[in-house]
């Protein structure tokens, strides 16, 4: 007979058990998935034990020995139990109509059993010895045992055995599910060379209320109440293998454990069957339709502490019946989801939890890459080094991707590692493009719009400018945002800034290429060729384009073709929402291009409208870093504008040029960081809604700076405290509620308005501004407190009225003008 591994050792006295327990026992084994050694074969008096069942023995994870009343009758059994203790193996007992101190003293049929070996003489001392002290030894350890029945119980079935078996049927379904555990039956096979996720076990573990502690999770605080988890993520991040470190690590501090790989591609009473199976332990338990299915799991397991892992769900329905309600498990049950969506879970009303999987850092990427690319001992090459991290970074860090380059490149030509980069791009798109389409067809048209223009332009851009943009549209941001973080296809960083993995970048612009043949007829361009070869060729167009998004990259500098772009040439852009040029010149008309040619843009005040009464009408947001002629910018037409970004600019503006730039009625957004040539003041007209407006690094020449009437202004404009020739400021009609302390820098200050504001306490940031003249807090209803103007000795002017200021400082001040009107009566202490 050969011999092969084996989970369980059975043993046993045929005459006693076999056509009874044992058959029944060794069955259920078998359709539970474990493997058991079942002896056929009697050994005679006189014979030694044979090779074949102490190697037997040896192969096995666990002995069971079935003690019953003629067990030690037999030499074979004796030898048997004997080679399991000497080769120290994990034993469970079954004791079979008999008590366990029969065994363990040899009382009763086991006293006349060793009298008779003695008698006979035919086995030596020592072995009769060894055999009554593996006895003892067993006989001491917990094991099932079947009680004596009454008669009857079985409908009439008569005999001892029987009997004892029946009447044990639940202890040994029970026993099946003990052998079914201790043999780790369950237990989930996982990707060897795991890299890098020992950060996210140890954070999932906490979430899950488990102490983890050098690698093992122990049982932490009681949780009496059900929990839903989601482990969420991109496809291909490492969901799966992070679910099935965890299940491996706490599934025994569960009465029953389930792992269900795939849900979404098996059928739904397949899988029904399989979680009863696991549950039970290898049950026999077995349903035909999804109804039954249904009923079969909520009622049996109500009392059962289960762990059920449901891998890769990405809708409610294939959840339903399986898990529809955690009250179907027992206190302290856990459901984990793996899923793209991270609103799997919204179908609970029991406390939910949710752990993102994000790709792995560099480094971790880096290692695992070598893992599989590099022979065990090889030390790479610096410039493999190089080559590596770039093929991990096209990888998008997903282990999945790393795993498969890595196998693929080991042992390769230096050549075929010098094109991996660009190839992985190709390959990652067919492999992951499939997956990612099902889940972008499952969005909402505003949310792929949103989706679409992230993946094209704003990649790493900070949220609020896009947020406003896609508001003019129309779209709806917060709930596009809230979908694409659902599915995994968005992640906001620690700055809020946009963060999407690269194949799912990739994805999204191939989806605006692939539905188009003619680039004019993309919705955004943003690749040098493709705006190359529309801008081109726009004067051959009939009818007005479908880009409605635009980057033109500063490359186009270097090429002589784009060297007489021209405003008129857009004229078939009508739909132009967005429009990001880098440092690119484009002309106005031509008195504005021959005043350019002859370097006195400077003076030129003729026609700087331009002639913009049909240049891109749509425009929402222009972006243009870097423009350096008047006469370029007010070609456009800028009524619809909401966001203009000119930061790095040198264009210079005086008022009557920032008048009629400040055509943009609805304008939220300005950015004029390091733009230091726009001179003298800026002055926003009556009831702009601007909301940010940026200064850094630039206006270092203003001196005043008008504000008024920007109702939806909360903040002073970042980088306030460098404007530090500013002699006035007008804040009033404004949402800003107090200023920072880098104010005080702003030492030529002369005159502050900040009537009907919201400001509450009287400016700290003030005291030490020497040259101020003029302070007005007119109508400001929330100021109250002392009106500490000390150190203020060039203040003529102030106006309270309409405070809750109550108390003024002490000493005389040489005020020409003090405005106290309406203050809180009878209060004020001068």
């Amino acid at each position: 007979m050969a011999v092969c591994n084996y989970q369980v050792f059975l043993s046993f006295r045929g005459p006693d058990t076999r056509k009874g327990l044992v058959d029944y026992l060794y069955n259920r084994l078998r359709d539970s998935g474990i493997g058991a050694f079942l002896d056929r074969e009697e050994i005679e008096y006189g014979k030694s034990i044979g090779t074949t069942i102490v190697k037997a023995i040896d192969l096995s994870d666990i002995c069971v020995p079935v003690f019953s009343q003629g067990f030690a009758s037999s030499p074979a059994c004796l030898m048997e139990v004997a080679q399991m203790v000497e080769s120290q193996k994990k034993i469970l007992p079954i004791f079979f109509f008999i008590e366990p101190r029969d065994v363990r003293y040899q009382r009763e049929t086991y006293e006349v059993s060793f009298a008779k070996h003695e008698s006979k003489k035919r086995y030596p001392e020592s072995t009769i010895k060894k055999w009554r002290k593996a006895l003892r030894d067993i006989a001491d350890l917990k094991g099932l045992e079947f009680k004596k029945a009454a008669l009857g119980e079985i409908g009439g079935t008569n005999g001892t055995e029987c009997e004892a078996f029946f009447s044990g049927f639940r202890e040994l379904e029970d026993f099946i599910s003990k052998l079914w555990v201790l043999l780790k039956m369950g237990k989930q096979e996982v990707t060897k060379n795991l890299v890098g996720i020992e950060r996210d076990v140890s954070e999932m573990m906490q979430k899950l209320g488990f102490a983890y502690h050098d690698g093992r999770a122990v049982e932490g605080q009681e949780r009496p109440g059900r929990m839903v988890f989601v482990v969420w993520g991109v496809a291909r991040v490492g969901k799966t293998t992070l679910a099935k470190v965890v299940y491996n690590e706490i599934r025994h501090l569960f009465q029953g454990c389930s792992f269900l790989r795939d849900v979404r591609e098996k059928k739904v009473v397949y899988l029904q069957n399989k979680l009863i199976h696991d549950l039970k332990g290898g049950g026999r338990l077995k349903v035909n339709y999804s109804d039954e299915g249904v009923k079969k799991i909520a009622h049996i397991f109500q009392q059962t502490r289960v762990l059920i892992v449901l891998d890769n769900v990405d809708d409610l329905e294939q959840i339903k019946p399986l898990a529809n309600k955690v009250t179907w498990f027992g206190p302290g049950s856990i459901i984990i989801l793996t899923s793209r969506r991270k609103d799997i879970i919204e179908h609970y009303s029991v406390p939910v939890r949710e752990h993102q999987v994000s790709s792995m850092d560099e480094n971790h990427a880096l290692e695992l890459f070598q893992k599989h690319a590099i022979k065990p001992g090889d030390i790479p090459q610096e410039e493999y080094d190089v080559l590596s991290r770039k093929i991990t970074s096209a990888a998008g860090h997903l282990p999945y991707y790393i795993e498969i380059l890595g196998r693929y490149l080991r042992n390769k030509d230096k050549k075929i590692w010098d094109e991996a980069p660009g190839n992985v791009i190709g390959e990652l798109s067919n492999r992951v493009k499939p997956i990612l389409k099902q889940n972008y067809e499952s969005l909402s048209k505003n949310s792929q719009e949103i989706f679409l223009d992230i993946a094209c332009f704003f990649i790493e851009v900070e949220k609020r400018n896009p947020y406003y943009m896609w508001v003019a549209q129309g779209l709806c941001p917060a709930t596009g945002l809230c979908d694409l973080q659902n599915i995994s296809f968005l992640k906001i960083g620690e700055e809020e800034e946009f963060l999407m993995y690269n194949p799912v970048k990739i994805f999204g612009t191939e989806t605006v290429k692939d539905n188009c043949i003619d680039p004019g007829k993309c919705s955004r361009l943003w690749d040098y060729k493709d705006v190359q070869t529309t801008l081109q060729e726009m004067k051959y167009w009939q009818d007005t384009r479908d880009v409605n998004a635009l980057r033109i990259p500063p490359d186009c500098n270097r090429d002589s073709n784009f060297n007489c772009l021209h405003w008129k040439d857009f004229r078939y852009l009508q739909k132009l929402r967005f429009l990001d040029l880098d440092s690119v010149d484009i002309k106005g008309n031509s008195e504005d291009n021959d005043a350019d040619i002859k370097g006195n843009s400077e003076d030129n005040d003729a026609d700087i409208k331009g002639n913009s009464d049909d240049v891109l009408p749509n425009l929402v947001w222009l972006d243009w870093h870097g423009c350096s002629q008047k006469s370029q910018l007010f070609a456009l037409t800028m009524e619809k504008l909401v966001i203009l970004d000119l930061s790095s600019s040198q264009v210079s503006l005086r008022l009557e040029e920032w008048e009629t730039l400040m055509r943009a009625k609805h304008l939220k957004v300005m950015n004029v960081k390091d733009c230091p040539l726009i001179h003298a003041s800026l002055e926003f007209p009556y009831r702009v809604p601007l909301e940010r407006l940026i200064l850094e690094g630039s206006l270092l020449h203003l001196r005043k700076l008008t504000l008024r009437s920007c109702e939806n202004l909360k903040k002073l404009p970042s980088g306030i405290e460098e404007l530090d020739r500013l002699q006035e400021m007008d804040l009033s009609h404004t949402l800003i509620g107090e200023l920072p302390l880098s104010f005080k820098k702003l030492k030529n200050l002369e005159v502050l308005k900040m009537g009907r504001t919201p400001l509450r306490r009287f400016p700290e940031a003030i005291k030490d501004l020497q040259k101020l003249k003029e302070l007005d807090f007119t109508s400001c209803e929330c100021l109250e407190g002392h009106c500490n103007i000390t150190g203020l000795f060039s203040l003529k002017i102030l106006k309270l009225k309409c405070t809750k200021i109550f108390q003024m400082p002490p000493g005389r001040f040489r005020l020409h003008i003090l405005e106290l009107g309406d203050c809180v009566p009878g209060q004020m202490a001068l």
